[in-house]
């Protein structure tokens, strides 16, 4: 199957080119502005738009304009040889790709609609590396949680709706205990394992599509739970912390056996006037957890 290619010409005849290049080009011909939109709306995925300058309904540079940037068919412009002058600069201004004159050879033809399939997966390309440094930069690569830097605008906006609603919402902050004892014996590998073993836990413990959990320090987890009273929040941190102490993870067959404190804190509609900002949330959320861990560690104390 050759590369989906359209083209939008009414006085031209592209049967005997494509009957030659029949391998590599998979082409559809409209003869109207109209129909080559319809086209174009469809869910093929065009490589190319082959679109003469003036169709019988519409300016071709018109039709153009329509289409997609980034997920559109490369356009490029038919234009008559005479017009050539003319229609060049509107073209550039218009990021065609090519201007191909009515005149140009078959082989000539072969070679910039070639061109054209090339560029187009080259752009493809391009917005999937984009997408892909795009998510890097949401989510943390090790745990596949979001990243610290985007919990700042993701709790305002659940604070925001827990005060206009009255609803509830916790926040937990979890530090694991010992992580850098198993780096100095095991290696960062080791850690690693177990940064990613507690990630998933946490995952499997916690409401997908709602809930939010996020890698706030090199050893410290953040989790919000919109709509979770503190008890509720509670609940939860004391099921991951018997689940930490069951990860069941080794480093050359020597348990890493690793634990976890807590701090949990919400806002809620019986105290409207307290936790009423993400900076007191957090401050106070880091205060229960560091008085968990100086009592000893592996443990959950809830501050309302």
């Amino acid at each position: 199957m050759g590369s989906p290619f359209l083209i939008i010409s009414h006085n031209l005849s592209f049967e005997l080119f494509f009957s030659e290049f029949s391998t590599s080009f998979d082409a559809t011909i409209v003869t109207s502005g109209q129909d080559g939109l319809a086209a174009l709306a469809q869910t093929t995925p065009w490589k190319g738009a082959l679109v003469a300058a003036q169709l019988p309904d519409m300016d071709g540079l018109s039709l153009i304009k329509q289409i997609d940037p980034i997920t559109g068919p490369i356009p490029l412009l038919l234009v008559p040889d005479n017009r050539l002058a003319e229609l060049l600069p509107l073209a550039n201004s218009h990021s065609v790709f090519r201007v191909v004159p009515e005149s140009t050879p078959p082989q000539i033809l072969a070679t910039i609609l070639i061109d054209t399939v090339r560029q187009y997966e080259l752009l493809q390309q391009e917005q999937r590396l984009l997408a892909r440094i795009a998510l890097q930069s949401l989510t943390d690569p090790l745990t596949g949680c979001y990243a610290r830097p985007q919990i700042p605008g993701l709790l305002h906006r659940e604070l925001r709706r827990s005060l206009r609603y009255r609803h509830p919402l916790s926040i937990i902050l979890c530090d694991l205990d010992g992580l850098a004892r198993i780096n100095e014996a095991f290696g960062h590998q080791a850690g690693d394992t177990v940064l990613a073993g507690f990630a998933q836990t946490a995952t499997q413990v916690t409401r997908q599509d709602i809930d939010i959990i996020a890698r706030w320090g090199e050893d410290e987890f953040l989790v919000i739970l919109p709509e979770t009273s503190i008890s509720g929040a509670g609940q939860v941190a004391s099921r991951l912390r018997e689940k930490c102490g069951r990860l069941g993870q080794s480093e050359d067959g020597h348990p890493l056996i690793c634990s976890a404190s807590f701090g949990v804190t919400a806002f809620t509609s019986e105290n409207t006037d307290h936790n009423t900002t993400t900076e007191t949330l957090l401050l106070l959320a880091e205060r229960c957890l560091l008085q968990a861990k100086a009592a000893g560690g592996n443990q959950v104390l809830c501050c309302p």
